[in-house]
């Protein structure tokens, strides 16, 4: 009796030094997030949303990606996190036929694998996004239309053509345009959200149709990209531009009017929901998002249950509102 109050005495006294017997000490959750690349102020903002949600949380998080859109590089990054079985992956990639069996094997191996941004296929269990792509891209189409008086040129940027993410919103904006017959679509071009390409297609656009009336982009590449080919050619203010956008990289454009047609969303709340859908489905039996459901910052998304996507909605930018996105 004397041994065994000697040992309780010892354990108590370890417990209040803060230490604590073989495996007592509960190991910290770790959800790794993995953009298409790493460097981007889009990626950059995004993280941001991941670190406070992890603060919140009280858990780790880890923001991996390759230096530029590469699938076998970011492939290899997000087998090492399997490996190393991190408690949850969010993943954000443009090529979600490519990921559909690593993704598979993942979850076999008791890591779930959620999207962000993007998205990855239709194989992760739930994806947090923006721009609904649908509304986003009608949102694109009617605002286009409206600016050049339902008529004229318009030509379609967008990133990578095996994207379903993309060639959703891409149809949602071909279908809005479709209802002005004096609007004619003089092609959809792919620019892998690559600036430098995407300027010297548009460049290109503006050449072999001088009486362009706009630009449609389903990325945030078109809308710089676009802008400088128009002001390059003594057309600012006569060419459209309407496209989702990133803020601070468009600020000049935005207060000089060349482009009036910028959707804008905070990435960080995107991605913070991410982590909280993620943190949510592992605490709390496997739980999803509901249509109603709020978020904390992020506030209250746009849920399509049928989809497993969560959005946050864009905002127009303004010369009056531009100074409060500073990405």
């Amino acid at each position: 009796m004397k041994k065994f109050l000697l040992v309780l005495l010892v354990l108590l006294f370890a417990a209040s030094l803060g230490f604590a017997g073989p495996g007592a000490e509960k190991k910290k959750m770790t959800i790794a997030i993995i953009p298409m690349f790493v460097g981007h102020p889009w990626f950059v903002r995004c993280e941001l949303g991941a670190k406070r949600a992890a603060e919140e949380l009280g858990i780790n998080y880890l923001f991996l990606g390759p230096e530029k859109a590469d699938t076998a590089k970011q492939l290899d990054i997000f087998n090492d996190q399997v490996n190393k079985k991190v408690d949850a992956i969010i993943l954000a990639s443009s090529e979600g036929k490519a990921w559909e069996r690593p993704i598979e094997d993942a979850m076999a191996k008791g890591v779930p694998v959620f999207g962000f941004d993007i998205g990855a296929g239709d194989k992760p269990i739930w994806t947090a996004s923006g721009w609904e792509e649908v509304s986003s891209g009608k949102n694109i189409g009617e605002g286009l239309a409206k600016e050049i008086g339902g008529k004229g040129k318009v030509a379609i940027l967008t990133g990578s053509m095996g994207s379903e993410f993309l060639a959703r919103r891409q149809k949602s904006i071909e279908d809005t345009l479709a209802k002005y017959p004096g609007i004619k679509v003089v092609g959809v071009y792919a620019t892998e959200d690559d600036y430098e390409k995407a300027l010297s297609i548009s460049e290109s656009v503006l050449q072999a149709n001088p009486d362009l009336a706009g630009f449609a982009s389903t990325v945030t590449t078109g809308v710089p990209a676009a802008a400088k080919a128009i002001e390059n050619a003594g057309l600012g203010g006569k060419v459209a531009v309407w496209s989702v956008s990133l803020g601070k990289q468009n600020a000049d454009y935005v207060k000089d009017g060349v482009v009036k047609g910028a959707l804008i969303l905070d990435p960080a709340k995107m991605t913070y929901l991410g982590v909280m859908i993620a943190y949510n489905y592992l605490t709390k039996n496997k739980v999803l998002p509901k249509p109603g459901d709020e978020f904390g910052w992020a506030g209250k998304p746009t849920t399509l249950m049928e989809r497993k996507f969560s959005y946050a909605p864009d905002v127009l930018l303004t010369p009056a509102n531009i100074g409060d996105f500073d990405f």
